[in-house]
């Protein structure tokens, strides 16, 4: 028979999830255009370290993201998940969750 199909490994971090939107508070302007250049999409778009790169995928809560834009708060183990408006990003709050990266 076939061997059994081999899972490539799973990287798992724990990270500190924020949330913000495309208001002047949350990112000094409103146009929500990401500092990859794409428009800020609710359930797609998060801001992430350097070091993971534009158009990586993650899955955070069993939801799939893409990070497309950075924030100065924004370094090493600490998301910012995008929302349409200010008060979602509110809701959201402040969360430790893990994030499954997707190379």
């Amino acid at each position: 028979g076939l061997p059994e199909p081999v899972e490539p490994p799973r990287e798992v971090i724990t990270v500190e999830a924020t949330a913000y939107c495309a208001c002047a508070y949350c990112c000094g302007k409103t146009d929500g255009i990401t500092a990859s250049g794409t428009k800020a999409t609710a359930g797609r778009t998060i801001a992430a370290d350097p070091s993971l790169p534009f158009g990586m995928v993650v899955i955070i809560d069993g939801h799939e993201y893409v990070v497309e834009d950075r924030g100065g708060g924004v370094k090493g183990d600490r998301v910012d998940i995008f929302f349409d408006s200010h008060s979602e990003a509110l809701n959201f709050g402040r969360r430790i969750v893990e994030m499954e990266v997707l190379r």
